[in-house]
C-alpha cells in the first residue's frame, strides 16, 4: 500500500492577497519611520484595516541598519499617486 500525497500549495500571504495597493519603501532610521507612520495615519487612516507594514521594522532599525519594508494599503479610495510624496519625507 502506498501513501498518497496531497498536492503542496504554497502558503498564502493574506495581507498581500487582500491589499488593494502594495509597494516597498526604504526606511533610514527611527525618526524617518515615525514620520512615515504619521503620514500614513493622516492620509490613509489609522488602523490595521486601512494600512500596515510587513516585518519588524523598529527592531531592525535598532540594530542600525536601514529597512526595505513592504507597505500594504487596504483602503479602496486611496490615491496611489500620493505615494510619490513619500520620497520627500
Amino acid at each position: 500500500m502506498t501513501k498518497q500525497k496531497a498536492p503542496t500549495v504554497p502558503p498564502v500571504n493574506l495581507k498581500e492577497a487582500n491589499a488593494l495597493h502594495s509597494f516597498r519603501i526604504m526606511i533610514r532610521d527611527r525618526e524617518h519611520f515615525y514620520k512615515l507612520v504619521n503620514w500614513f495615519n493622516q492620509n490613509v487612516g489609522k488602523g490595521e484595516d486601512k494600512w500596515t507594514m510587513e516585518g519588524r521594522v523598529l527592531k531592525t532599525l535598532k540594530q542600525g541598519t536601514a529597512v526595505n519594508a513592504k507597505v500594504y494599503i487596504f483602503k479602496p479610495d486611496f490615491d496611489i499617486s500620493a505615494v510619490s510624496f513619500l520620497s520627500l519625507i
